[in-house]
């Protein structure tokens, strides 16, 4: 009795002297799994299924008082809308869209919204992102992704889009309109409908995933629910810039001018008297170099404004007064 008693005293101080076994250290794979999840579970309430008649896709909350963002083309011809946020539905009310860059509004009377946080950063070419979506109409569906490219060119049912973002994400029927989150849970970009590449030597290619930027996002939508329509200004020209081969060549300073690619029908530009492969050196007193500078200011105008621009035409300067006026959005 005695050994006994002594073995099992010595048992129990053995286990209870025993270290304990290290903590399994987490992989950098683990924490990049537990992060991206983080996100996800993070921007999901944000996330909303529209459905446009029999047809289910994504939508953003923008703000608390029920404005949702959405991919334009999935609402055009619609005759009902709904939005489910979570497992609650709403009718939504159609306000309007902006052709230019695919964003439509739609409204909800709803409480208790989370809307999105926007990213005020421009989205740099080879970061990562997460798409958060419901893609085949499931509800939040997730892919992670990197952004590899930005300021793309897409033709969409035969409408250019312009400065999208470029993703390496699988886009399904469902995903348009859905949320592109950073790192931080912000949203960088929507998903605009998957389309076809413009290539430098004007032949169309089968196109990735796009996004709209989150500035542009943000633009529209502010200017539709300010105006309870799409306002925005229009030249009606569409630019590249030029080389600095090109502006040796025709004696301009560094930096300055961009070649008109493209001129629009009845547009304040073809009224100017500009045309493809003329120069544009100067545009309201300010010499254009910075094409999104540029692009930004005509936009942001809200009532028809006079400007003065200066141009060369087959190697002559012509310096001409037009009028920025509000895009017609066709």
């Amino acid at each position: 009795m005695v050994c006994t008693s002594l073995l099992l005293l010595l048992s129990v101080a053995f286990v209870q002297a025993a270290p304990a076994a290290p903590a399994k250290e987490e992989t950098t794979l683990q924490k990049l799994e537990r992060e991206i999840s983080a996100i996800v579970e993070k921007v999901r309430p944000s996330v909303v299924r529209v459905h446009a008649d029999d047809l289910t896709f994504s939508g953003v909350i923008y703000t608390k008082d029920g404005h949702v963002v959405t991919d334009a083309s999935g609402i055009e011809h619609a005759v009902e809308l709904r939005v489910t946020v979570g497992d609650r539905s709403f009718t939504a009310d159609r306000m309007d869209a902006d052709k230019r860059t695919g964003i439509a509004v739609i409204k909800i009377s709803a409480k208790e919204l989370m809307p999105a946080s926007i990213s005020a950063e421009g989205c740099k070419s080879g970061t990562q992102a997460i798409v958060v979506g419901n893609a085949l109409g499931m509800p939040s569906c997730s892919s992670f992704c990197t952004i590899g490219g930005i300021g793309r060119s897409i033709l969409v049912r035969g409408r250019k889009y312009e400065n999208m973002l470029q993703m390496s994400a699988a886009v399904l029927p469902g995903d348009c309109g859905a949320f592109v989150a950073d790192s931080a849970g912000r949203l960088v970009g929507l998903v605009q409908s998957a389309g076809a590449v413009e290539t430098g030597d004007e032949k169309l290619v089968p196109a990735p995933a796009f996004a709209v930027p989150a500035a542009w996002v943000k633009f529209s939508a502010d200017r539709i629910i300010k105006h309870g329509k799409m306002v925005r200004g229009w030249l009606g020209a569409s630019l590249l810039p030029l080389s600095d081969a090109a502006r040796s060549h025709l004696g301009l300073d560094a930096g300055v001018g961009a070649e008109v690619a493209r001129v629009e029908r009845e547009s304040p530009a073809r009224k100017a008297g500009l045309a493809a492969r003329d120069i544009l050196v100067s545009f309201d007193g300010q010499s254009v170099g910075d094409l999104d500078a540029l692009q930004w200011k005509i936009a942001a105008v809200e009532e028809p404004t006079k400007v003065r621009i200066v141009f060369l035409h087959n190697g002559e300067t012509k310096t001409v007064e037009t009028q920025i006026e509000l895009d017609p959005q066709k």
